[in-house]
C-alpha cells in the first residue's frame, strides 16, 4: 500500500500535468477517468451560476434576503470564485445525517433553470459522457471547510456508474483500496475537470474529498450525475 506521502506526491505531480494543461484526459484504472480541463472558465461560470441558483431557492427567506442585500451593496469581482457569496451567507449543514458529509448544501435536480443563457449547450456536452441515458442528478455545495469522509456508495440506492462535475475550490479526491493489493490513491481535482467512477471503483474502493489545508481554501459545488437503478 502507498504511504500518505507518496500518494500526496502523486496528487502534486498530477496538478503540475493538468495546471500545463498536456493532458485532456486521464484514466487511472479501467473503472476511473478523468477530464481535468473539461469545461471552459465562461462555461463553468454558467454552471455555477445555474446551480447556485436552484440551490438558493432552498434556504430560508431571511437568508435570500441578505444575500440580496449584500449583492445590492458589493461590487463582484470577475473570478468563478466570486460568483460564491461568503459562507455565512449560505445555511450550510453542519454534518449530514449518516455522518459522511460535513458542511455543506445540497439537493436531488428535477430540472435546471430555463433562463441562464448558454446553459443548453453545456449540458449536452456533459451527458454526452454518460455511460447510459436514464440518469438523476445531485448538487452538492461545500462550505470552504467542508469535507466528505470515507465511504463506499450504496450499490442498492444507486446505478454502477456516477460522473461528478467540479466547480470552484480545487480538492484532492482520495481513494483507498480495501486491501494493500489494491493500493490507495489521490487524485486533484480542479475546477470545470469531470471524472467518471464505475464498477469496482465505486462499489469496493472507499472514496472522500479531503478538508482544505489552508485558510486560503475556497467554495466548491459538485455537480453529481448517476444513473438509475434498475428495478428489483
Amino acid at each position: 500500500m502507498l504511504t500518505f506521502p507518496t500518494r500526496y506526491l502523486f496528487a502534486l505531480q498530477a496538478r503540475r500535468k493538468l495546471t500545463c494543461h498536456t493532458i485532456t484526459t486521464l484514466s487511472y484504472t479501467d473503472d476511473f477517468t478523468l477530464w481535468p480541463t473539461y469545461f471552459s472558465g465562461p462555461e463553468q461560470r454558467i454552471l455555477l451560476t445555474a446551480a447556485l441558483r436552484k440551490l438558493d431557492r432552498m434556504d430560508s427567506r431571511a437568508a435570500r434576503q441578505q444575500r440580496k442585500a449584500y449583492r445590492l451593496n458589493t461590487t463582484c469581482g470577475s473570478s468563478l470564485q466570486h460568483v460564491f457569496l461568503p459562507d455565512a451567507y449560505y445555511e450550510f449543514e453542519e454534518g449530514h445525517y449518516d455522518g459522511v458529509i460535513h458542511n455543506f448544501r445540497e439537493m436531488h435536480l428535477t430540472c435546471w433553470p430555463q433562463d441562464v443563457n448558454g446553459l443548453l449547450p453545456i449540458l449536452t456536452r456533459l451527458h454526452s459522457l454518460c455511460p447510459t441515458p436514464k440518469t438523476q442528478t445531485h448538487l452538492l455545495h461545500l462550505a470552504s471547510q467542508g469535507y466528505i469522509r470515507p465511504h463506499i456508495d450504496n450499490i442498492d440506492a444507486s446505478g454502477s456508474w456516477i460522473l461528478g462535475v467540479s466547480l470552484g475550490g480545487e480538492r484532492i479526491l482520495r481513494m483507498e483500496g480495501p486491501t494493500e493489493d489494491h493500493g490507495n490513491f489521490d487524485i486533484v481535482l480542479p475546477s470545470g475537470s469531470v471524472y467518471l467512477q464505475k464498477n469496482a471503483m465505486r462499489f469496493t474502493f472507499k472514496h472522500s474529498i479531503l478538508k482544505g489545508e489552508s485558510k486560503d481554501t475556497c467554495q466548491r459545488l459538485s455537480i453529481m450525475i448517476r444513473d438509475v437503478p434498475s428495478p428489483c
